[in-house]
């Protein structure tokens, strides 16, 4: 499953590379791999991999206009099919503690145009028109990792 986080940031690539590599050893208590190049900044584990975009910032324009949010930052989640639970239990995880270190807005994206979660001007809102898919499991103890409140609403496509 492929998902985008974009996030709204002050801080530098290279400090947010680093916060996200702290945050995941911290909830997973295992090394990761990390990859950095000139075009993203990769960190893989044996659930997923996340990929924060360095130089290619065409998807941030698109998604301020098209979902009308100010972000700034991208980052492509790739959740592996064997490890797909765990993976996603640990990216909600993540995302809780992201929402918390991160005043800023946030949008969570399926497959580039399903909106899952939005949080903005501090209210975090997740979609309850789901597909069949995602209502098996976009459930509400998934939810709970975020360790959030939370409104139910309509999130355009």
């Amino acid at each position: 499953m492929d998902l985008q986080l974009f996030i709204q940031s002050d801080v530098s690539n290279k400090s947010l590379a680093e916060a996200i590599e702290n945050i995941i050893i911290s909830i997973l208590d295992e090394k990761v791999s990390v990859h950095n190049d000139e075009e993203e900044s990769v960190i893989g584990t044996d659930y997923f991999s996340l990929a924060l975009e360095l130089e290619d910032i065409s998807d941030i324009e698109f998604v301020r206009t098209h979902y009308d949010i100010d972000v700034n930052r991208c980052i492509r989640v790739q959740l592996f099919g064997n490890t797909f639970y765990q993976g996603l239990e640990s990216l909600f995880a993540f995302m809780g503690k992201i929402i918390k270190q991160c005043a800023g807005n946030l949008l969570l994206l399926e497959n580039g145009s399903d909106q899952l979660l939005r949080k903005e001007n501090g209210q975090l809102i997740v979609n309850h028109d789901l597909d069949q898919y995602q209502k098996k499991y976009l459930t509400s103890s998934l939810l709970g990792l975020l360790d959030h409140s939370y409104a139910e609403g309509e999130l355009k496509k």
